[in-house]
């Protein structure tokens, strides 16, 4: 096993087991994450973020199988369109399984999802065998943090662990699309 290998596996079990925040590299931006069940652990993002809960947070996934929980049975026929290739990171919002907090959904009737290609992104969600919560690594109004001593300066006494490792190449976040209706929230 290598060092890297490690520091995920220990990364997963502070979210699955110890209501753990991390910090992690994401396809644009460090983000922070934890397991989407974990009311505390949503509640302490927000509050390391100074984000009102209303605004809800996003998923990402590895694959299809670990955003099913989340998803209402109405929205369990839009998942292919996580599937549609495209050139840069899409979110898409779908029907939320009434179960699901509202700490992480905010005051909105769909969730936010996104299937990662971050290979980081993708071993935490393995080796948590769930989706996973991602916002910005920042504090609400601030730039979002792009490198793993950034987020550490800033956050280490706020955080379980920091995930070291590069962004990905895009340089804005991802676009945002109802996979319902189609209309794009927020272009890329």
């Amino acid at each position: 096993m290598t060092y890297s290998d490690f520091k995920i596996r220990k990364a997963a079990e502070w979210i699955n087991f110890y209501d753990g925040v991390i910090g992690y590299p994401t396809e644009a931006v460090y983000g922070f994450g934890c397991h989407p069940e974990s009311e505390a652990a949503l509640a302490h993002i927000l509050d390391i973020k100074q984000r009102p809960w209303q605004k809800g947070m996003l998923l990402v996934a590895s694959n299809i199988e670990q955003v099913i929980p989340f998803v209402a049975t109405s929205g369990l026929d839009q998942l292919e369109r996580l599937l549609e290739p495209k050139d840069y990171p899409v979110t898409w919002l779908l029907p939320v399984d009434s179960y699901v907090s509202p700490l992480l959904t905010g005051t909105h009737k769909k969730i936010a999802v996104r299937l990662s290609s971050h290979p980081t992104v993708q071993a935490l969600c393995e080796h948590a065998n769930s989706a996973i919560v991602s916002t910005s690594a920042n504090r609400a109004g601030q730039l979002p943090l792009t490198q793993a001593h950034q987020v550490r300066a800033q956050f280490r006494l706020d955080l379980d662990q920091v995930v070291s490792g590069n962004v990905g190449g895009f340089a804005k976040p991802s676009a945002i699309i109802d996979a319902e209706t189609h209309q794009v929230i927020r272009a890329y």
